[in-house]
C-alpha cells in the first residue's frame, strides 16, 4: 500500500480571514482534520512559502501536548513550485487556495490535477468539505468512533475536560 500524504497550504487554509469580525483566525475543523489524519493514518504536511521556523513554532502553539491529532511535518516550497515538493509516489491530496498556473501545469503533466482540492479561505466549511474529498480520493471508509483509543483527560466529577 502507497503510503497517504496530505499537503496542506497555510495562509487561506489553516489561517483564514473571518470577513464577519475582520480578523485572521485557525479555520474552523483544523483539529478535526488532524484528527483525521491520525485516524486515516494520513501524514499531513504545510506546503508553504512560510518560514520553516515560523511554521514549527505555530505548530507548537497548536498542539502542545496533544497527542490525539496528526502532526504535520513543515514542507517548504518555492513560490510557483509548490507541485514539485509532492511526493508523486504516494496516494495524495492537496488543499490550496490558489493555484499558481505552474503548479496546474505540473500536477496536470502526472495526472494528478484530481487531487487537488481549491478552496475559499472565507468559507468556514472548507477544511470539512476537503475531508470529504480526502475521504472519495484516497477510498476511506467512514470514521464511526472519533475517539478511538483515547481517553480523554478527565476532571472534577469524572467528566471529560
Amino acid at each position: 500500500m502507497k503510503p497517504r500524504k496530505m499537503y496542506i497550504d497555510v495562509d487561506g487554509v489553516l489561517v483564514v480571514w473571518d470577513e464577519t469580525h475582520s480578523c485572521i483566525e485557525l479555520a474552523r475543523g483544523f483539529g478535526r482534520l488532524m484528527r483525521f489524519c491520525l485516524l486515516h493514518e494520513i501524514e499531513p504536511y504545510w506546503l508553504s512559502l512560510w518560514d520553516p521556523e515560523y511554521l514549527e513554532g505555530l505548530g507548537r502553539l497548536i498542539w502542545g501536548l496533544c497527542d490525539t491529532m496528526a502532526r504535520p511535518t513543515v514542507l517548504a516550497a518555492e513560490r510557483g513550485g509548490k507541485a514539485r515538493a509532492i511526493d508523486y509516489e504516494s496516494d495524495f491530496v492537496w488543499i490550496e487556495d490558489g493555484l499558481h498556473p505552474e503548479d496546474e501545469a505540473h500536477l496536470r503533466e502526472r495526472g494528478a490535477l484530481d487531487r487537488f482540492f481549491a478552496t475559499d479561505g472565507c468559507d468556514p466549511d472548507a477544511l470539512l468539505k476537503f475531508m470529504e474529498f480526502t475521504t472519495q480520493r484516497l477510498g476511506l471508509p467512514e470514521i464511526r468512533d472519533w475517539h478511538a483509543d483515547f481517553d480523554p483527560p478527565v476532571g472534577p466529577g469524572d467528566k471529560p475536560i
